[in-house]
C-alpha cells in the first residue's frame, strides 16, 4: 500500500474554555519537515506536537495550525466584575469632584479605559494536554486517511506504467539475438565488395571473431535479468506491507534507469532504440508519481 505525502486533516474536541480545533496539511518534501502555527497559550506543548506527528508521518511538509475558539462561559469570564466597575466609578466620582470637575463625566467609556486590569482565561492548564492529543489525533487520522486515498491512486497509475515496462522488455530480448547475425551479414558483404570475390576461409574466420567481440560487446543479457529483478522488487515495495517506502523506490527507479541506458547504449538496432525509449519515458512517468510517495 502506497501512501502519498499530500493530505489534509482536522480534529476538534470540546474543552471547557471553547472549542479546540486542530488543522494539519501536507505536501511532499524529501525530509521530514513540520511547522507548527498555535497560541502562545499553547506554546509550551509544541515539542510534544512535533513528537506526535514524527510518530505517525516519516517525510513530507507538515503545516500544522492550532486554534482556540472561546465558549460564551470563556467570553464572560473576560468582563470585569460588575462591583469593581461601581467601586472604581465611586472612587472616580469621589476624585473628579475633590479636583472641581463634573463627576457625570465619568462614564462607563471612561471606567473601562481606566480598569487597573482584566480577568484572563486561563486556555492552557497542565490537564488540557489529553485534550490537545486526542484533537491532534484526529486530525492525523483524517490525514493519515486522504494520503492513503491518493496513494491508491498513485499505485494504480504506477503499476499501469510498469505493466506496459515488463511488456516491451520481451520485445527487445527478441531483437537482441538477430544483432550477431546481422553483424556477420553486414562483416561479409564489406569485405566481399572490397575484394570482389567470395569470402575465403581466412576471412570467415576474421569475420567470426569480430562477430564474437561484436556480440559480447552487446550482450544485454545482464542488463535484462537486472531489469526483471528489479521490476520483482518493486512490485513487492508496493504490496500489502507498505509503509514509508519512497525513497527506496526513488532508488530503485534509478537503477532501472541504469539498466536502460545500457541497453540502449549497446544496441544498434533501430528498433531496440525505439523500444529503449519508451521504456524511459513510462520510467519517468513512474519517477514523477513516486515523487509524493512517503
Amino acid at each position: 500500500m502506497l501512501i502519498s505525502m499530500t493530505g489534509f486533516g482536522r480534529g476538534s474536541v470540546d474543552a471547557p474554555f471553547g472549542r479546540l480545533i486542530v488543522e494539519i496539511q501536507s505536501v511532499n518534501r524529501k525530509y521530514l519537515e513540520i511547522f507548527v502555527s498555535m497560541p502562545k497559550e499553547f506554546s509550551r506543548y509544541e515539542n510534544e506536537v512535533r513528537k506526535w506527528i514524527g510518530e505517525a508521518i516519516s517525510r513530507g511538509q507538515i503545516t500544522v495550525r492550532i486554534h482556540l475558539m472561546p465558549g460564551a462561559a470563556a467570553i464572560e469570564g473576560l468582563l470585569p466584575d460588575v462591583e469593581m466597575l461601581r467601586s472604581l466609578k465611586q472612587g472616580w466620582e469621589k476624585i473628579s469632584s475633590s479636583l472641581g470637575y463634573d463627576p457625570k463625566k465619568i462614564d462607563l467609556n471612561f471606567i473601562v479605559q481606566h480598569l487597573p486590569s482584566v480577568q484572563k482565561i486561563e486556555f492552557a492548564k497542565d490537564n488540557d494536554l489529553p485534550l490537545l492529543q486526542r484533537c491532534l489525533d484526529e486530525a492525523l487520522s483524517a490525514l493519515v486517511q486522504m494520503k492513503k486515498k491518493e496513494g491508491k491512486a498513485l499505485a494504480e497509475d504506477i503499476e499501469k506504467r510498469l505493466k506496459m515496462m515488463e511488456k516491451i522488455v520481451p520485445k527487445i530480448e527478441e531483437l537482441s539475438p538477430d544483432a550477431s547475425a546481422r553483424m556477420r551479414q553486414k562483416l561479409a558483404e564489406k569485405i566481399a565488395e572490397v575484394s570482389k570475390a567470395e569470402v575465403s576461409k581466412d576471412d570467415d574466420d576474421r569475420i567470426f571473431r569480430e562477430v564474437a567481440i561484436f556480440a559480447e560487446r552487446v550482450d544485454i543479457t545482464e542488463e535484462i535479468t537486472r531489469l526483471k529483478s528489479h521490476f520483482a522488487q518493486f512490485k513487492e515495495m508496493m504490496g500489502p506491507k507498505g509503509g514509508a517506502i519512497g525513497r527506496k523506490m526513488d532508488f530503485l527507479v534509478q537503477e532501472m534507469a541504469r539498466e536502460i541506458n545500457t541497453v540502449g547504449s549497446k544496441s544498434l538496432d533501430a528498433k531496440v532504440s525505439h523500444l529503449v525509449v519508451e521504456l524511459k519515458s513510462e520510467l519517468e512517468k513512474i519517477r514523477e508519481q513516486i515523487q509524493n510517495i512517503e
